[in-house]
């Protein structure tokens, strides 16, 4: 995948999670996470996991006001553990929850960053390489293909 298209997927993720974010509050694990969402322009209701709650009882007080969630947590072993409680918490409060905006940003940062609070800075460095016509390497199977082509010319010519 080339930056632009890189750049491109991404406007269209943190586009549709500025929509639904003026429905539902996006769940995050910290104050990090938080300034890192404001910063991308999202300017909605944002609740953070470590408020010196359990992951339980803000399940409840986002159902006391809400009847839907994003749950944007860090896509490594730990934010996992933890988007698994919110599933739950939600779950048994009534509360629909939406991961799939999660599930997005990780395909599209997993080789790059693993958390919510470098997303900003990954963001402006995808937009920067994009506007500058900076295209990445190719892959080792683009390489592979190429090779099958040229073998598959030779042949053909004998």
């Amino acid at each position: 995948m080339d930056w632009e298209q890189l750049h491109t997927d991404l406007q269209r993720v943190l586009e549709d999670l500025s929509e639904k974010n003026r429905r539902a509050p996006i769940i995050v694990e910290g104050e990090y996470d938080k300034r890192s969402l404001r910063a991308l322009g999202i300017t909605g209701d944002i609740r953070m996991i470590n408020q010196g709650s359990t992951v339980f009882g803000l399940c409840e007080s986002i159902a006391a006001h809400h009847r839907d969630a994003i749950i944007l947590t860090d896509w490594d072993v730990r934010g996992g553990r933890l988007a698994r409680q919110l599933r739950d918490g939600l779950a048994a409060n009534g509360v629909r929850f939406d991961e799939d905006l999660r599930a997005r940003l990780t395909v599209l940062c997993r080789k790059d960053i693993t958390d919510v609070e470098s997303l900003h800075g990954f963001v402006e460095r995808v937009a920067e390489r994009a506007s500058s016509g900076y295209r990445q390497r190719p892959s080792k199977r683009w390489y592979a293909e190429q090779v099958q082509k040229r073998d598959t010319r030779r042949r053909s010519q004998k």
